[in-house]
């Protein structure tokens, strides 16, 4: 049995234990892979949010240049449109310089003697590149916007070029970066927030943004940051509301984890479900090997005997008569146990194929008891028991088949006899206990330990515990087809024993 259990333990490891093992050190290796390609995913989206934000902004400044050179290209312009214009779109001046980077004029005029021209001038000439690029993209009718750099930690400039009457111009727009995000692209990036987001403005080396989406709510510093293309030394950064892309990639492994831990759980309960079945199926097999082997034996001994007896008688050898009746004594034994053991088969046989039919009849218990005491008494005095039945005279009638309440007692006797050799005593007793009438049987034996009374009622099981039950043989039926009469009966069975103190059964029946 155990080379056999070992081999089916090897089984399910190798086609359920071990795939299950694979498959999760798998899973849980691609997890990081697959949350890095989910961080990616939102990064992405992330980022296609902040350049939707900086192609707004682009656009913003490029209508403003139409604009301004509309205006500046209408015969009937003047000062107060182009202010209008500037207000608009918060920006604190516009100054416009012609090829040579001369002054031409500023909105508001008051820019004229302004002290930025000359920062302004250098910006442009340190520029001059990307200025020249400018003129290249004007020519093929497209016009650019760069940002040229910062007047101050609250100005910074932006330039473009317009054409004015076939006249190059160089247009420098000096804003609050600030006020230009907050005022202008304010509106754009709440749509775009929708308030599943949070999206922060920071100057360059700054934790603590300079504008925030909810005004309500200080993010830290943001991970996820892209630079504004029109405003140096800002940037944007976006994080989900309520999460971070860390917290939702950590939520997604320990929720993966878990789905996977569960799957594991629930295949390796299955094989150890699996496993537990074959094991009892194995464990039967033997048992009934066992079973088989046994009866054979319980079956051969008597038959021998018979035979024996009956060769001798037959060849007349025996002038005794006091000897020939103790050959015809044996042969009568041996036949009253063989044929015990062949009810106890068909009994059994009976049961498992749910054959066995009862018959009920309201009868007195202490009836059956005596009577039965007549199939069992020669055997009982030959083995040098003593036996005594102890009846309770005021027991009621119950309802019981009296064939199979005969059979339960007389293997509950047997057994008494079996494992039992020094104190040969058997006590049979009936009473009554609340709402049961009782038959009880109490022998001296060898007793059985607590382990091994929840399985002594299994079909085919036999304590093997001591020297003497190892030595006895039998089909381990017994018990089984006493409970099954109990059960049939809605009765009980109470036992009482413990190792070299003897065993005490009870055999309760409902009274209706």
């Amino acid at each position: 049995m155990g080379s056999s259990l070992r081999k089916v333990s090897l089984l399910i490891l190798l086609i359920i234990v071990l795939p299950v093992m694979i498959f999760s050190v798998f899973e849980i290796g691609n997890l990081r892979q697959n949350e890095k390609v989910i961080q990616n995913i939102y990064k992405n989206q992330l980022d296609a949010i902040l350049f939707s934000i900086n192609q707004y902004s682009d656009d913003i400044i490029s209508n403003f240049a139409s604009r301004i050179e509309n205006n500046l290209n209408n015969f009937n312009s003047d000062s107060a449109g182009l202010n209008k214009i500037i207000n608009e779109f918060q920006v604190n001046c516009l100054i416009h310089f012609d090829k040579k980077l001369e002054f031409i004029s500023s909105e508001p005029y008051s820019y004229r003697d302004s002290t930025l021209l000359p920062d302004i001038r250098a910006m442009i000439k340190n520029n001059y590149t990307v200025i020249d690029q400018l003129r290249t993209y004007l020519r093929g009718g497209y016009r650019k916007i760069i940002p040229l750099g910062n007047m101050g930690k609250d100005m910074q400039c932006v330039a473009f070029l317009t054409l004015v009457k076939n006249e190059e111009v160089t247009n420098v727009l000096v804003i609050d970066p600030v006020k230009f995000i907050s005022k202008v692209l304010d509106p754009r990036i709440q749509e775009i927030a929708q308030g599943k987001f949070h999206i922060a403005v920071y100057h360059l080396g700054g934790v603590l943004p300079v504008y925030t989406s909810n005004k309500q709510y200080i993010p830290g510093n943001i991970d996820d940051k892209e630079p504004f293309w029109l405003l140096k030394n800002y940037t944007m950064g976006i994080e989900l509301k309520d999460a971070t892309i860390a917290d939702l990639t950590k939520d997604r492994i320990r929720r993966n984890l878990v789905m996977i831990g569960l799957v594991d759980v629930i295949l390796i309960f299955g094989a150890a479900l699996i496993f537990r079945n074959v094991r009892k199926q194995v464990e039967l097999s033997q048992l009934k090997s066992d079973f088989v082997s046994s009866v054979s034996h319980e079956i051969r001994t008597p038959l021998a005997l018979i035979t024996m007896y009956i060769e001798t008688l037959e060849m007349g050898r025996l002038k005794n008569a006091a000897k020939i009746k103790e050959y015809y004594a044996v042969i009568l034994s041996e036949t009253t146990r063989l044929s015990g053991i062949v009810n106890r088969i068909l009994n059994f046989s009976q049961i498992e194929s749910n054959k066995r039919k009862y018959f009920f009849s309201e009868t007195d218990i202490n009836e059956i008891v005596e009577n039965a005491a007549l199939s069992f008494r020669y055997s009982v005095k030959k083995k040098g028991f003593s036996y005594t039945f102890s009846p309770d005279k005021t027991l009621p009638a119950v309802m019981v088949d009296k064939e199979a309440v005969t059979d339960a007692l007389v293997n509950l006797v047997d057994n008494a006899m079996k494992y039992s050799t020094e104190k040969k005593d058997i006590v049979v007793r009936t009473g009554k206990s609340e709402k049961y009438v009782y038959i009880e049987v109490e022998d001296h034996g060898i007793g059985i330990s607590q382990k091994n009374q929840k399985y002594i009622f299994d079909k085919f099981y036999r304590v093997t515990e001591t020297n003497l039950a190892n030595k006895v043989k039998g089909s381990g039926l017994g018990l089984a087809i006493v409970k099954h009469i109990m059960d049939s009966h809605g009765g009980k069975i109470y036992v009482k024993s413990s190792p070299g103190s003897g065993s005490l059964f009870r055999l309760l029946f409902p009274v209706k």
